[in-house]
């Protein structure tokens, strides 16, 4: 069995594959290569996002007893992360690769930290309070409802 700390670190890893593909190709000028790897960038952090949002956190808070917190904050970066990607596929549509590679840095700041605070702190907790049979659930969760690729 995976744990919730392995599964979702490697979905933040390819999350970030694709925007350095992104961000190379806004960089030669290939606007349209650009705009598939964000969209793919875009739809695997939306299903990351909504998996975290709809599956792990409310279990997480009915076990914490808590709906403030750890949770709370990792549901505002993720609003303030979807917005700034609305910037960037704007950028694209306008074939703007100067706005969307300064965008694009914005982005892999906000997401470094964030995602160190997922690995180092949230997906530990996940892992530790979890029953067996509760992070199988979730894991399978994510695994169904996963973007084909």
């Amino acid at each position: 069995m995976n744990s919730i700390k392995d599964f979702l670190t490697r979905e933040h890893r390819a999350c970030d594959e694709h925007l350095g593909a992104a961000e190379t190709a806004a960089e030669r000028g290939d606007t349209e290569a650009a705009r598939s790897h964000f969209l793919l960038l875009k739809r695997d952090i939306e299903h990351h996002f909504r998996s975290e949002e709809e599956a792990l956190f409310p279990l997480l808070e009915a076990k914490a007893g808590a709906y403030s917190g750890p949770t709370n904050v990792m549901r505002s970066e993720h609003s303030q992360i979807r917005a700034l990607l609305d910037d960037m596929e704007e950028a694209l549509g306008t074939a703007n690769a100067n706005l969307f590679l300064d965008l694009s840095d914005t982005l892999m700041v906000m997401v470094q930290q964030h995602n160190m605070k997922e690995e180092q702190v949230l997906y530990p907790l996940a892992d530790q309070v979890l029953q067996t049979n509760e992070m199988e659930e979730v894991l399978s969760t994510f695994r169904e409802t996963a973007p084909m690729s």
